[in-house]
């Protein structure tokens, strides 16, 4: 059997060719698995000259209907000929499954004004981008609040906390809780994650999965921040990136290195869709309500109780929502009080950041433009949040992890401000 995939803007054809038999099959699931995950919502046959179909064909084409069902995309059958559409009469699924193929590719494939085509492309050794400058008219403005450095050795109480109620156009990440006294959460302090008018918490209360609150009617989430960085805003560019070569993989650094230089930034707030290969990074375990028994929280061995790291990548294979902002060293002018909140991307030391992501099961998300909000927002909807972490580079030799490393996905990207609110 022979697949030749014709693209036609967001609809993929693929053109089969030989004996759709078991021998077969397997390898036309997994040429409509990689449409799927490159983004394609639509995606037709064309089987003109396929000589033979048996039930193992069947089932590969009445799963990909199944698919596509779930993500809202069409699929269908075109050019059937010859004892194939006896077949497909007799088994019941012409009416689930045949197309007009002519009509599909001039009302899907053909929609080249309604869709935003990217303002520029670029290549690099790294990925494959397209650029797409959106509305925004203003820098992000940001503000930080607590103090990180008193988690070394410090006890955080009820002064140190700010709340914290995003709108949609809100984004933070810090150490934070659920709760509206000091009291009903002092022992819940974690990871925290705002995007799109949510958030999601990871509780050090012995909780192995995050926590969520998410905008419903007149509810707004509110969480207890005991330190972060919190910005709003519009943001400027959507970069989508795609790594063609599968032996090959864009890690967190070069992929915000690439940002910044492609959007001529030298200090951003981030937004990133990716699929993931995996995964490095730290959570709390205990929180730093309490005090530390040692000198420091970081000294040997008691830094295993207070921090949970990935002694290997996690998570892969998953769809991440990752926040943060990144800087380039030196810092520019007026982002003194952002400092402290910053450690280095990797290790050459050229990239300062501070970024955690939310993990999802994966699932497809479209090609071209995407809003963001409607994006994150369906991801938390599906009430299937897995975990979250603030994503490091382990550099230790030979037992080190490394980075974070991605496949495909999009990037929300807007400069900061020069000067900000400062700390609280």
């Amino acid at each position: 059997m022979q697949i030749t995939p014709t693209p036609h803007d967001d609809l993929l054809e693929l053109r089969v060719s030989g004996r759709l038999d078991a021998e077969w099959a397997a390898t036309l699931q997994q040429a409509i698995d990689a449409a799927i995950r490159e983004g394609y919502h639509s995606l037709v046959l064309d089987v003109a000259e396929i000589a033979y179909i048996s039930s193992a064909g069947l089932s590969v084409l009445v799963n990909a209907h199944r698919q596509f069902q779930e993500i809202r995309g069409f699929f269908g059958v075109g050019g059937v000929t010859g004892p194939a559409t006896e077949v497909f009469r007799l088994t019941g699924l012409a009416k689930m499954l045949l197309c007009d193929l002519d009509a599909v590719r001039r009302s899907r494939g053909g929609g080249r004004s309604t869709i935003q085509l990217p303002s520029r492309v670029a290549a690099s050794d790294r990925a494959d981008f397209e650029i797409y400058d959106l509305d925004a008219v203003a820098p992000l403005s940001w503000t930080v609040c607590g103090d990180p450095a008193k988690f070394d050795r410090g006890v955080y109480s009820a002064a140190d906390v700010t709340r914290m109620t995003p709108t949609e156009d809100t984004y933070a990440v810090g150490v934070g809780a659920f709760g509206e006294r000091f009291e009903d959460c002092a022992g819940e302090f974690g990871e925290l994650l705002a995007v799109a008018g949510t958030i999601a918490v990871l509780p050090t209360n012995g909780a192995s999965r995050p926590d969520y609150q998410m905008p419903r009617g007149e509810f707004v989430p509110t969480a207890a921040v005991l330190h972060g960085i919190r910005w709003t805003g519009s943001y400027a560019h959507l970069l989508r990136f795609d790594v063609d070569e599968r032996d090959r993989h864009l890690s967190l650094s070069d992929l915000v290195d690439e940002a910044l230089t492609l959007t001529n930034t030298p200090a951003a707030a981030c937004v990133i869709l990716a699929e993931t290969v995996g995964l490095v990074g730290a959570a709390l375990r205990k929180s730093p309500t309490t005090a530390a028994q040692s000198a420091s929280r970081f000294d040997h061995p008691e830094i295993r109780d207070w921090l949970s790291f990935t002694p290997e990548r996690v998570c892969s294979h998953s769809l991440a929502v990752i926040v943060g902002v990144a800087v380039r060293t030196p810092h520019p002018p007026g982002l003194q009080s952002l400092a402290p909140f910053l450690r280095p991307l990797r290790q050459t030391g050229d990239i300062d950041g501070h970024f955690h992501a939310a993990v999802f099961p994966f699932q497809p998300f479209k090609k071209r433009k995407l809003e963001l909000d409607d994006t994150v927002l369906s991801l938390f909807d599906s009430g299937q949040l897995q975990a979250l972490l603030h994503l490091l580079h382990d550099e230790r030799a030979i037992t080190g992890a490394g980075e974070s490393e991605f496949l495909r996905g999009a990037c929300w990207i807007g400069p900061l401000a020069a000067d900000s609110e400062g700390a609280r």
